[in-house]
């Protein structure tokens, strides 16, 4: 059977073939005789002779037809997609190429042969390269396995592939029990199979004709627009939309993505002349930067505690600290100054390029710097009230991200200063992030009586106006008290709302959180509280790429700023925040330049920074509305105006502050409410000239 030597899609769009098998049937030449006598009017033996030749020519005929259709690749006079014609070497690089597909075989966890393609009514066969660590590979798996079942009596076959030293295969037995998956996972130890197909990364995907013909290269689906930015919910199912056409014997629109996951690590061996090794050079980045999450028990996919583990992922490494989507720290460090900043440096990152390149030299033993020693239970001592949700709540494996908000009454019965929080994730593999607010409506617990789960669903926001929140959480944040014996104010009776971001890890996981609250001494009397600088106005008109608005509030007293927090929604795409003194001094506060939904969190200033009466709190926002946003909620896009909602957006800066008296604090409360209210009201007055104008028909009129 022809086929085409090369084993990946053209770059143009084109396809090339690799060959499992040459299986075309034929029917022999009795089959097609037909019954009874010939006509009278001619010799019998000629009419047998005639009959004989007109089937040789229909069988050949068929054949050919036959041959040509099972060619990967088009073919046009003979002529394959490669260029070459039989005469001019085109079946030797067929054959070839046949040969080196025969190779394409495996023992799966179980330990049974595959060979990939040869099942008996095979139409269509998956291969995806998997890693047990990679957390986009994870993702896929639910949606693979419903792959795997819903074609299987059509004829696909479906393989994961785990090659080289990625894993044990002991590592990888106990994954494919953990997130069961429901199709063979072959251990490619000899990495033979990632030789034929080339994958770049985990997850990669190949979609493969039963003639042995690359259909489709690149992502599962469209889930994620790059490392760490997700969609809410995937657009695209390009593997199976791949497995349709092929099954259906139809072209597949679209041949070839860009896989996005984890780098897979070079096959081929390296020098190692290099002068940076990872004792003197690397070990002390990885420690200050990185280990704080990517240790046991902690939310990062795998650990990099030791050589090896970061020998095994050095190309990851190197990709995401170029691109600055590692270490996660969103806020310029040229602009404004923070505790526990994560941020690497241009030539720690070009350090860490040149250990890669020069081999990954291990290095002396007596360079290596001393173990850190990481806090275990309550970093900051046993807390004085323990909070824990009243119940687990369970994630599914695949689907959008979660944010639920669970209610646990404090039960105190007199009011108390909070001076620090700490919180404990149940789960830290499926918490990404959290936030805290202060109930003391009720309204909190109405919401959570709506919804049949523990806690009650939302995007955004709690759903209610809070009296007062305690800030968020983020991976690698240590607690930390306020200074100078602050607190801030959680009134007795009151409830506590956690809302948790929780992330699909491919399986069912359960979490069951805990936050420990430390009180400030009860001789404490200065108080922090919270300042949101907002635009209730905010229009985004569809299309627009980088949509500006503004957000001003002026202090009426003087103020010391202990942290900022900025909140915008899937649009968001840049935000600065930055102090106008009265004398034309301009102190930066905050800069992001690259926004991101999944990774906002407060920052503290190195030092708290005070600012006098008639500072002007400045907050710009930039939003990217357009359809070349992969974030983008809306398809096509639309205009978007202020919401909680995951289509809707913010424009909200969080500023915890204090002042120097109990006086000028109530002052800054008081002016502060009545800016609230002003832009509340202003909010409503738009509200009801959109309603006037019908631009929103269906909604209800604002009250």
């Amino acid at each position: 059977m022809p086929c085409l030597p090369n084993l990946r899609p053209e770059r143009d769009g084109g396809v090339q073939s690799v060959c499992f098998r040459s299986s075309i049937s034929r029917s022999s030449p009795s089959a097609d005789v037909p019954s009874g006598s010939v006509s009278a009017g001619a010799s019998p033996p000629a009419a047998r002779w005639l009959l004989l030749v007109c089937l040789l020519l229909t069988i050949g005929l068929i054949s050919g037809v036959a041959a040509v259709g099972l060619a990967a690749g088009k073919t046009v006079s003979g002529r394959s997609a490669s260029g070459k014609t039989a005469a001019d070497g085109g079946d030797a690089e067929a054959r070839a190429a046949a040969a080196r597909m025969q190779q394409l075989s495996g023992i799966d966890l179980a330990g049974k042969l595959h060979h990939l393609g040869e099942a008996d009514g095979t139409r269509a066969t998956v291969v995806v390269f998997l890693s047990v660590e990679c957390p986009i590979s994870n993702g896929c798996l639910p949606e693979l396995n419903q792959l795997a079942e819903k074609y299987a009596a059509r004829g696909l076959e479906c393989y994961g592939v785990i090659s080289g030293s990625s894993a044990t295969r002991s590592e990888s037995v106990a994954h494919s029990k953990e997130y069961s998956i429901g199709f063979p996972v072959l251990f490619d130890a000899s990495s033979a199979i990632r030789r034929a197909l080339q994958p770049t990364h985990t997850p990669h995907a190949f979609v493969i004709s039963d003639a042995g013909q690359v259909l489709y290269s690149g992502r599962v689906n469209d889930e994620y627009a790059s490392i760490g930015r997700k969609k809410s919910t995937a657009g695209r199912a390009y593997v199976r939309d791949a497995v349709q056409a092929s099954l259906s014997r139809q072209t597949v629109s679209i041949p070839q993505t860009e896989p996005i996951g984890c780098l897979l690590e070079s096959l081929e061996p390296v020098s190692t002349t290099g002068d940076v090794t990872f004792s003197r050079d690397i070990a002390p980045l990885i420690q200050s930067h990185c280990a704080t999450c990517h240790r046991p028990d902690q939310p990062a996919p795998f650990s990099l505690l030791t050589y090896e583990d970061v020998s095994r992922h050095a190309r990851q490494i190197v990709e995401v600290t170029k691109s600055r989507f590692m270490p996660p720290w969103l806020p310029d460090p040229d602009f404004g100054s923070f505790r526990d900043a994560r941020h690497l440096s241009n030539e720690q990152i070009d350090l860490i390029a040149r250990w890669v390149e020069g081999g990954k030299q291990q290095g002396l033993a007596a360079d290596m710097p001393a173990t850190v020693e990481f806090p275990r239970g309550w970093s900051l001592g046993q807390p004085d009230l323990v909070l824990t949700m009243p119940e687990p709540f369970t994630i599914s494996p695949s689907g959008p991200d979660i944010h639920q908000h669970f209610v646990i009454p404090t039960g105190l019965a007199s009011d108390q200063l909070v001076a620090a929080l700490e919180f404990q994730p149940g789960n830290p593999r499926a918490v990404h992030h959290a936030s805290f607010y202060i109930d003391v409506s009720g309204e909190a617990r109405r919401l959570d009586a709506t919804d049949p789960a523990p806690g009650y669903g939302g995007f955004g926001g709690p759903g209610f106006r809070t009296a007062s929140t305690l800030r968020s959480w983020l991976p690698g944040m240590s607690p930390r008290r306020l200074p100078n014996g602050l607190g801030r104010a959680l009134p007795r009776g009151s409830d506590l709302v956690i809302e948790v971001h929780y992330q699909r890890t491919g399986k069912v996981e359960t979490d069951q959180s805990q936050v420990g609250l430390y009180f400030a001494p009860a001789a404490s009397r200065q108080l922090a509280i919270e300042l949101q600088i907002l635009s209730y106005k905010i229009d985004i008109p569809a299309g627009e790429n980088r949509h500006h608005e503004r957000a001003n509030y002026t202090l009426p007293v003087a103020t010391t700023l202990l942290d900022v927090a900025p909140h915008m929604h899937l649009l968001g795409k840049e935000v600065k925040a930055e102090a106008h003194l009265p004398n034309g001094q301009v102190i930066p506060l905050v800069w992001i330049r690259n926004w991101d939904f999944n990774w906002q969190g407060q920052y503290v200033f190195r030092r708290p920074i005070r600012l006098p009466k008639n500072t002007r709190l400045a907050i710009d926002f930039w939003y990217d509305n357009s359809a070349e946003n992969p974030l983008n909620p809306s398809s096509p896009p639309r205009n978007v105006v202020w919401g909680e909602g995951t289509t809707a957006e913010m424009a909200i800066c969080h500023f915890q502050c204090t002042c120097d008296s109990l006086r000028e604090l109530s002052n800054l409360k008081e002016d502060f409410e009545q800016y609230y209210l002003r832009a509340g009201y202003r909010y409503r007055q738009v509200l009801k000239k959109r309603w006037k104008s019908q631009t929103f028909r269906r909604a209800a009129p604002p009250k």
